[in-house]
């Protein structure tokens, strides 16, 4: 699903679609609202950062595809933090 659209709010809702139709539940909390994107520089300083700190992203592209997210999870969970919900 994410290879035609990887917007998170596209995906959820496709998805949420998907299981409602197989006569799944509703949603048991609305939608995050509080919550934001990080911008382009966000995105930049934080794959620098995850770079300098040993979790290689390969890249410094701003993209939060698979590498960042996995030295994201990588990151955190040396750090006994609770690991994103990012699901591939």
């Amino acid at each position: 699903m994410e290879n035609y659209n990887t917007a998170d709010a596209y995906v959820v809702a496709v998805g949420h679609l998907a299981d409602r139709i197989k006569g799944g539940p509703a949603f048991e909390h609305g939608w995050p609202r509080h919550l934001r994107v990080l911008t382009f520089d966000e995105r930049i300083e934080l794959q620098k950062r995850l770079t300098s700190a040993g979790y290689d992203t390969e890249k410094i592209d701003a993209k939060m595809g698979p590498l960042t997210v996995d030295a994201i999870r990588r990151f955190q969970v040396d750090r006994e933090s609770c690991p994103m919900a990012i699901h591939h």
